[in-house]
């Protein structure tokens, strides 16, 4: 095993002073000798453990090479060549037996691959559920509480939950326990205001209350509208204007009868015609025709010209008399109808104000506006002119003449009563109606849905507004409640999220026009703000929270309080019966029938799947809910199927059907026939049983056929695979050749697929070279893996000089960005493979990312990974031997397939974890990996040794061709340090 400290530094070696010879490497150890480019160790052989623990000699991987004149130690004899074979022999013997060791320690137990819930667990009838909130921790449920509970204005709240747990709706249904315990809010209105008419104002009065004075005003005005026409025809009114008609008709006709004396003194005469009087002159007592006058002597028509003049006179005087008498009687009449009509109004007004005497302090005052107007304008209250909608005369819907602004109410419109919001619900079948505090999830967070709008009509080809169709918004309605939006809907217009701070920093808001904060359309109406009070609930992801918290500082005044959803929970017995609770009572909300204990307890396999850890639940269930779904159809289908047969048994079967029957039983797996058995074809023209019993079964096919509708992409790449486009080998061993794992994502599937890993040594100085990095197709994390191999590498072999080597790593067909360092530990056993030139068992595949110190790390995608390499691997043919080697610390990551796990119980598949590199190029190689002796070095025939002396051959190599005036360069350094390049001095190679 391999040190996880470096040794301690030797002193400095004295030069050799002989061309060719190697200097000293530890004085201060074990003196060596050296032997042509191989250092040979003057120690005692190390001893590795044969079979059955017998101790065996190792062989030196080489001798004294002939020539050598400078010596720094005794000399060892070189062994002769039946020596070597025995040795050989004997080391390979030790090889095997602690290669077989390796395995044995670190393969996985079978019983840890998967996880399985017993139904037996499972209570027969699933329990009530309380929820998702029941399943997350319980310091998430206390901040939601606290959310909720806050009476400060300005704490509103932040879930922050990753995308795939569904949580809104289950906020929703905890806020609305909470809600149960409030009291209700109070009711809003729009009135007219009948001193600003641009202005409408709002009445905030209590709960119930809103409702009740838009039906007491309407009330008012109909019964006010049957009542004051009915003066007319009262006793006393017809008395009173009888009475201003007489004496009216006396005047004028005293009025008239002075106009005639006045008329029959100048000579002339009156005679009443329709509308007015007409006078003619009169001569010798007969009226004078215009032939007559004519005739006349001008001194005659002088004189009747100037009576007539003066007559004309006296008749003007007298219209002006007869009207102002008009005027008069006019006013009489009308003050006589005014003070009825007032009388009237006040009676109906006691009973109104008796109704509302409990909030006279908030309708008081309109009250007493709307009396006075009444009173002023009650004519509004007679003609036909008024049974409009609106109650106008000159213009649509109770608007004014051409000069008044259409958008201000007039006559009975403006005593109209606009229910803004309202909290008082009739329940079908309950006697009175109940109140709440609000719970609204708004998912369609718009301009008007949140803050409301001016609702437009057409008029003369204009869009016009007023006070009555001013509609409200979900921060209205939601006022004395909780309102739920989705984070990411809300700021998906800057707009909308500016205004909302607004809003809840002044805890009021107005009916603004949608169109208006861009500057399209401007309206005359500006209605006054609504106070509201209303907490707020975002629903969004972590990463979203931290963005506004960094970028938006009125987020962190108004958003505080935190509400973390993690995306799992603890597999424990409660979380468990809890969450069986919350998907039975989804299947029985939709629906889905009912399910076996095995089916429900699948289900919560397949939510341990999800969370990718035997320990956890996945509290993202929309697969499940699809599974659910789906498994409830086919049982449906079946359920069908079976009740058909048992009302026909009889029946003979079709041709088809026996054909298809016959390719069944005769084996032919044809495409057509196993889409024909995979798929479901309920029979729509009758309608399920009632109940549905769900298995293990269904679940099992829903879950498979869900898998494979998304595998197109995952089928195609091993297709490639087998076809041998993608060159990846899963026997046989080759050197610094690695199979690694990677993940592949394909939309909401994630699947395995090994990569083919290699590297290549060769003289040089660059150290470790990163072909994914060179060609810009290395993400930043894979960069940092890749380094971390230097310091491993220099750790290990670089404490005594200088690491010299060029090591080149690639993977193979890969044309995208590669991310992640989890095959940093396959890059390093494909470089220690290349440099001790030792092949790697093709059939085992490779995950885990590794630090300077050799430690093999933890990854994601676990499962996907074997899962990839075992479909590939069974797609070839199992060859008993092959298998994934994996990191110790991602033990409890294990939730396999259960194909996958009966492989590796059968022992035709294997799972190898590792903590250290050591263990892993034990597993890999099949050679002990090698431990430093105490001379500082690693046995001759370990992997390390083997790795050491190629790294000292190739300095060496380097500093000759130095010393002979062949400058590396490392542009030019390309050729690989191979057997045939390194010449006699590779006996080391000796596998």
């Amino acid at each position: 095993m391999a040190h996880d400290t470096p040794p301690s530094k030797p002193a400095k070696p004295d030069q050799a002073s002989s061309a060719g010879v190697s200097p000293a490497i530890a004085p201060s150890r074990t003196p060596v000798t050296p032997a042509g480019d191989v250092y040979v160790s003057t120690a005692a052989p190390p001893t590795a453990v044969g079979p059955g623990g017998a101790s065996v000699a190792s062989p030196h991987p080489a001798g004294v090479a002939s020539g050598a004149t400078a010596t720094l130690g005794p000399v060892i004899p070189a062994p002769s060549p039946s020596s070597l074979e025995l040795l050989a022999k004997a080391w390979s013997e030790a090889a095997t037996a602690s290669h077989g060791r390796a395995r044995e320690l670190t393969r996985v137990d079978p019983a840890r691959i998967s996880h399985r819930t017993e139904p037996s667990l499972l209570p027969e009838v699933p329990r009530e559920s309380r929820g998702l909130f029941e399943l997350v921790s319980p310091i998430a449920r206390r901040a939601l509480e606290l959310a909720l509970a806050a009476r400060e204005p300005s704490f509103h709240g932040f879930v922050a939950a990753h995308p795939e747990v569904m949580i809104e709706d289950d906020i929703v249904r905890y806020a609305e326990r909470f809600a149960r315990a409030r009291p209700a809010p109070p009711d809003i209105v729009y009135v007219h205001d009948f001193d600003q008419p641009e202005a409408p104002r709002p009445l905030v009065l209590p709960a119930g209350a809103g409702a009740l004075l838009v039906q007491a005003m309407g009330a008012l005005i109909a019964e006010l509208r049957e009542a004051v026409p009915a003066l007319v025809e009262a006793e006393p009114l017809r008395r009173a204007q009888a009475d201003l008609t007489r004496r009216l008709e006396a005047k004028n006709k005293q009025a008239l009868t002075d106009l005639e004396s006045t008329a029959k003194t100048l000579g002339f005469g009156v005679r009443s015609v329709h509308g007015g009087v007409q006078t003619f002159p009169i001569l010798h007592g007969k009226p004078l025709s215009a032939e007559q006058f004519d005739v006349l002597d001008e001194s005659t028509k002088r004189a009747l010209s100037d009576a007539e003049e003066r007559l004309t006179s006296e008749v003007e005087k007298v219209a002006l008399l007869v009207r102002a008498q008009g005027a008069r009687f006019e006013q009489e009449r009308d003050e006589t109808f005014r003070k009825a009509a007032a009388e009237v109004i006040e009676t109906a007004f006691q009973k109104l104000e008796a109704a509302f005497e409990a909030v006279s302090a908030i309708v008081g005052p309109y009250f007493a506006q709307v009396k006075q107007a009444l009173s002023e304008d009650w004519e509004d209250l007679i003609g036909e002119e008024s049974s409009g909608s609106g109650g106008g005369s000159s213009g649509e819907d109770g608007t004014g003449g051409e000069d008044h602004d259409p958008e201000h109410a007039t006559r009975l419109r403006r005593f109209e009563v606009n229910l803004l919001v309202s909290h008082v619900v009739q329940e079908p079948g309950a006697e009175t109606p109940t109140a709440a505090a609000p719970v609204l999830y708004d998912t369609n967070p718009t301009y008007p849905n949140v803050f409301g709008y001016l609702e437009r009509r057409a008029r003369f080809g204009a869009l016009v507004t007023d006070f009555m169709r001013i509609r409200a918004g979900s921060l209205h309605r939601a006022s004395g409640g909780v309102l739920v939006v989705r984070a990411a809907d809300l700021m998906a217009d800057p707009i909308i999220w500016e205004r909302m701070k607004r809003v809840l920093r002044e805890q009021r808001i107005g009916a603004e026009d949608p169109l208006g904060p861009l500057g399209l359309y401007a309206t005359s109406l500006r209605p006054v703000p609504v106070p509201i009070r209303v907490r707020v609930i975002l629903v969004g992801t972590p990463d979203l929270y931290a963005a506004l918290l960094d970028a938006d500082a009125d987020f962190a005044a108004l958003f505080r309080i935190k509400v973390e959803v993690e995306p799992y929970l603890p597999r424990t017995k409660e979380s468990l019966l809890a969450l069986d609770a919350y998907l039975m009572a989804m299947a029985k909300e939709r629906g889905w029938g009912h399910f076996d204990r095995a089916a429900r307890a699948r289900l919560l396999d397949l939510a341990t799947r999800l969370s990718g850890e035997r320990d956890r639940l996945a509290l993202s269930l929309a697969p499940l809910e699809e599974t659910a779904a789906f498994a409830s159809a086919a049982a449906a289908a079946r359920a069908i199927e079976e009740q058909l047969a048992a009302e026909s048994p009889e029946e003979a079967p079709t041709d088809e059907a026996s054909d298809a029957d016959e390719g069944a039983e005769s084996g032919d797996d044809t495409e057509e026939n196993v889409d024909e058995r995979n798929s479901i074809a309920p029979v729509v023209s009758m309608p399920p049983p009632p109940e549905t019993v769900v298995t293990v079964e269904d679940i099992d096919d829903a879950w498979r056929d869900r898998r494979e509708r998304a595998g197109a992409a995952e089928r195609h790449i091993r297709d490639l695979t087998l076809r041998g486009e993608v060159a990846l080998d899963t026997q046989g061993t080759r050197v610094g050749v690695v199979n690694g794992l990677s993940v592949y994502s394909a939309g909401d599937v994630e699947f395995g697929q090994p990569m083919r890993i290699t590297a290549v040594v060769a003289l040089g100085r660059e150290g470790i070279i990163d072909v994914e990095r060179e060609a810009q197709l290395g993400g930043a994390i894979h960069t940092k893996g890749v380094a971390i191999l230097r310091g491993y590498l220099g750790r290990m072999f670089g404490q005594e000089r200088p690491l010299s080597l060029r090591a080149q790593i690639a993977f193979e067909q890969s044309y995208g960005e590669i991310d992640g360092d989890s095959a940093s530990s396959s890059e390093l056993f494909a470089v220690l493979s290349a440099l001790a030139d030792v092949g790697i068992d093709q059939g085992i595949a490779v995950t885990g990312s590794v630090n300077q110190l050799g430690e093999v790390q933890a990854i994601g995608g676990l499962c996907a990974k074997i899962e990839g390499f075992f479909d590939l691997c069974v797609a070839r043919g199992l060859s008993g031997g092959q298998g994934v080697l994996m990191p110790k610390t991602n033990l409890s990551h294990l939730v396999l397939r259960d194909d996958v796990a009966e492989a590796i119980e059968d022992g035709t598949f294997h799972l190898y974890s590792i903590a250290t590199v050591t263990q892993g190029i034990e597993i890999l190689t099949g050679l002990p990996a090698g431990e430093r002796d105490a001379s500082g070095r690693f046995p001759a025939w370990s992997l390390f040794g083997r790795v050491e002396r190629r790294i000292i051959e190739i300095a060496e190599r380097l500093r000759e061709a130095e010393a002979h005036g062949q400058r590396h360069d490392p542009l030019e350094a390309m050729d690989d340090a191979s057997s045939s390049d390194l010449g006699d001095g590779g006996d080391f190679r000796i596998r």
